[in-house]
């Protein structure tokens, strides 16, 4: 293609035409146009700079003007008169550029609430317990490190290694005055969740370390369960469950757990599948239950005949479902808690000071007092017992030989001997 003449005008630049080959338009000063076969018009500048030539891009046409092409032109010729390179200056700027928005984006993923969810995601405890750990960092800890918009959607937070141990102490602290417990185990979180930070490039130190809970949280003080051990009102407590006149099912979790004390959760969630009637049996998965060593067996209960009567009644009800004992009102869930312990409210067990109060979890503190107290009669082992409730050896070397004893049959024992006791408790309360 023929040179065309210098300087260029607009109209000369609308006027060219794409062809096989690229073509280039002079305007002067290095400035030339870059015709492409495709049909774009490419602004460019030649340039030398230390001996070296050079191009930079300027812009496309039209977006680009040819008064802009030739400003931006006289401005880098100024910087090449300076010693300044504009491709070196562009390219540090564009680098600038990425690393801010790398900069950025590290802030960003390492904002707490952002890094709290990466951790708890990586958790495996049960559902349950997921819930409660989750809701307490949002209820106790994000308010004082998170911005929230109207509609209490957290917009930021700050970032985790902004944090120091004093700030974090702080709202431990605070949290202590009204939840002393609570306070503990989210210092312990705390702590896991610092080390998945520095793990994951989001923090530089963990600042828990140097928060001691000998030092700087109460003593903890254990507060046991109120359980019913009186057998005059431990009778009448049974009375009162046999007498309930609301749900069945409610009725019956109350019968089958005096007799067969599991945790309040593994209660609830009892599934049919669990429940074997020819061996006489209930296993739960180890995963479901609250100590879910991988080494350790599936839980396995024997059943007196006095639970598989309960099971097999309600069965009659519920047996065409997943759950034992299904929701009050929603058939298709388990039964919650709080139900059953409405109930022995309802029956009038809430004195706690003249020893009449008895919750869901009470029955496992009932089973296990009652049965120490008649250890020479029923005869099993302390081992038997603290089996029964699914309690396992603290002393590792220990639960190294004794992780796959099988305790099967001197739990059903004891528990043939406890259903029992509970019947005759049972008939000599109602005894005037």
């Amino acid at each position: 293609m023929a040179r065309k003449t210098i300087p260029l005008t607009d109209t000369e630049i609308k006027k060219a035409k794409s062809t096989d080959k690229d073509y280039k338009l002079f305007d002067g000063g290095g400035l030339f146009m870059l015709i492409k076969t495709n049909g774009g018009k490419l602004w460019r500048l030649k340039y030398g700079f230390e001996g070296k030539e050079k191009l930079l891009s300027l812009g496309t046409y039209p977006t680009t003007s040819l008064l802009e092409a030739r400003a931006k032109r006289d401005e880098h010729k100024k910087e090449i008169a300076k010693g300044i390179d504009p491709s070196a200056e562009r390219k540090e700027i564009k680098t600038n550029i990425e690393v801010q928005k790398i900069e950025n984006e590290a802030l960003k993923s390492g904002q707490f609430h952002l890094v709290t969810y990466g951790w708890l995601d990586t958790l495996t405890n049960d559902a349950a317990t997921m819930v409660k750990r989750r809701r307490a960092f949002e209820r106790d800890i994000f308010p004082y490190l998170c911005e929230y918009d109207k509609q209490h959607v957290i917009t930021s937070s700050k970032h985790i290694d902004t944090i120091t141990h004093g700030e974090l102490l702080r709202i431990i602290n605070e949290k202590e005055k009204t939840a002393a417990e609570t306070a503990r185990r989210l210092l312990t979180d705390c702590n896991r969740l610092w080390l998945y930070a520095i793990s994951h490039g989001h923090a530089s130190f963990n600042i828990t370390t140097n928060i001691s809970k000998k030092d700087a949280l109460k003593k903890s003080v254990k507060n046991h369960y109120s359980k019913i051990t009186n057998e005059k009102i431990l009778g009448e407590l049974l009375r009162a469950i046999d007498d309930y006149k609301g749900s069945v099912i409610v009725r019956n979790v109350l019968r089958f757990v005096f007799i067969i004390p599991l945790r309040a959760d593994n209660l609830c969630k009892l599934k049919w599948e669990s429940v074997d009637f020819d061996k006489a049996t209930i296993t739960i998965k180890r995963s479901e239950m609250k100590v879910k060593n991988k080494t350790l067996a599936d839980f396995v209960l024997p059943l007196p005949k006095q639970a598989i009567a309960i099971l097999k009644e309600t069965h009659e009800i519920t047996g065409w479902g997943e759950w034992v004992f299904h929701g009050v009102s929603n058939f298709k869930t388990h039964i919650g808690l709080e139900s059953a312990n409405k109930a022995l409210r309802l029956m009038g067990f809430i004195d706690e000071i003249n020893g009449r109060k008895q919750t869901l979890h009470s029955f496992r503190g009932t089973f296990r007092s009652l049965s120490e107290t008649y250890a020479r009669e029923h005869r099993a082992s302390f081992e038997t017992m603290e089996k029964v409730l699914d309690h396992q050896e603290a002393n590792q070397a220990v639960r190294a030989y004794t992780h796959k004893a099988d305790y099967t049959e001197q739990m059903r024992e004891l528990l043939l001997w406890w259903a029992d006791f509970l019947d005759t408790v049972k008939q000599k309360s109602a005894i005037k």
